[in-house]
């Protein structure tokens, strides 16, 4: 049977409907979400986009401001604890912060917060995230029980929020989803009660589970509406990149502004300048374009990869190149951290390769390119601070520049990027 023509309004990925009375039709191909509810499988089409409001709202944006601190927190941990303990006692609580505080993305993306009572929620959950990143820094002792139950609260929120959806795959996903994410509250609650083995086992299984959440349990079902997704996590990229700012400041407070640490606060700036042009240079718009041309379930796939595990990895690198900033400016003339400020780009860098690679958006020998040059340039210049802030920007300004020529030369059509071979002459007759 030949289907109907799409019409131009719909989604080229999407099923053509059925007509009004006929059951919907099924194929092999279909995913099936195998628990015990009468509820759907993927929607068959995402709501229509025209009718729906995509655009991010204000208490998300004033939700999102308790990962500023969260991230000054986990900043400060690694700064005040140099070494691999002290990096990782930082990073384990941050990786399992932002799986929770983008798992809230993904519920804002689905219910719009316009109610009352979804607002009050969220304000509620608001403080159980400002419990887990005061009590970050103490997340590894035994005085750290906080953290685990201020975790589970927001398990519970998301929750009951999410089972307001009005897609009833998304609420069948969230009951599917919901037990990994609270097993990995309840390994966080029990680990700093153990030994020092047990603590360490419990929390990496605990991010390992929630990372792993997706696969695991074969989660689907989740809409995802592309504008307001794209914006929400370029957002939250924003904020996240307000750290590196504040380090800035941090790195030159108590001193008087001389023309030396106006210049070390140039660089700083420049860094993370660098940082967010990486991130805003015109991928934003070729990833709404990516995310929208995708089908239901690949969206949801995308959402998943694209934003969650590499954003994990772009928000892990945004921490340590706040610490390199921080440290560089208050050392400018001394010995600074070798690896904080190139690996952090370099992380960061290899999250957003990840990121671009997923989505098809863009060339990403560049950001590879940088990455792998830009700790062996820097770890040297150790031994002063405005030396590695300096070379940071020169790889971060070099990489830019390269990447636009690439974008470019991608964007020719192949007749003019195809160099013109001379024609022969024709001998000319002779009489």
């Amino acid at each position: 049977m030949n289907p109907s023509p799409t019409p131009p309004d719909r989604d080229p990925h999407d099923h053509p409907p059925t007509a009004a009375g006929d059951a919907p039709a099924t194929t092999a191909a279909e995913p099936v979400l195998s628990i015990p509810m009468d509820l759907p499988h993927d929607p068959v089409e995402p709501p229509d986009e025209r009718e729906r409001s995509t655009g991010v709202t204000p208490i998300e944006l004033f939700f999102d401001l308790v990962f500023v601190f969260v991230l000054t927190q986990a900043t400060h941990q690694v700064e005040s604890h140099p070494g691999w303990s002290g990096l990782f006692q930082g990073m384990l609580p941050l990786a399992a912060l932002w799986w929770m505080f983008g798992a809230f993305s993904w519920l804002t993306n689905a219910v719009r917060p316009d109610a009352v009572a979804h607002r009050l929620l969220l304000a509620l959950t608001m403080t159980a995230f400002f419990v887990m990143g005061l009590d970050l820094p103490y997340a590894f002792d035994p005085d750290g029980w906080a953290f685990g139950l201020a975790f589970l609260v927001a398990v519970g929120m998301h929750v009951a929020l999410f089972l307001t959806a009005a897609e009833p795959s998304a609420r069948a996903g969230i009951l599917r989803l919901a037990p990994f994410n609270a097993v990995g509250g309840v390994l966080i609650l029990v680990a700093p009660h153990l030994s020092d083995v047990g603590t360490w086992v419990c929390w990496a299984g605990a991010v390992t589970v929630l990372y792993l959440s997706m696969v695991i349990g074969r989660i689907r079902g989740f809409v995802v509406e592309p504008h307001h997704f794209v914006e929400r996590h370029g957002l939250i990229i924003l904020i996240v990149l307000g750290e590196s700012v504040v380090a800035v400041g941090i790195g030159a407070g108590g001193r008087p502004v001389d023309w030396k640490l106006a210049g070390g606060i140039l660089l700083g700036i420049a860094v993370a300048t660098g940082i967010w042009w990486t991130y805003f240079g015109g991928d934003d718009e070729r990833t709404v374009r990516a995310m929208s041309e995708a089908s239901v379930e690949r969206r949801q796939m995308l959402g998943y990869v694209a934003f969650g595990l590499a954003h994990a990895v772009m928000i892990a690198g945004i921490v340590l190149v706040a610490a390199g900033i921080s440290d560089g400016i208050h050392h400018l003339g001394t010995d600074t951290n070798r690896w904080w400020l190139g690996t952090g780009v370099a992380v960061f860098l290899l999250g957003h390769a990840w990121h671009r690679h997923v989505l098809g958006t863009g060339s990403i020998a560049a950001r590879i390119g940088a990455a792998i040059v830009v700790v062996p340039l820097t770890a040297p210049l150790a031994g002063a601070g405005w030396a590695t802030l300096a070379t940071a920007t020169a790889v971060l300004a070099a990489m830019t520049v390269a990447d636009h020529l690439l974008q470019l030369r991608m964007a020719l059509p192949s007749e003019a990027r195809e160099p013109r071979v001379p024609r022969e002459r024709q001998p000319t007759a002779t009489t």
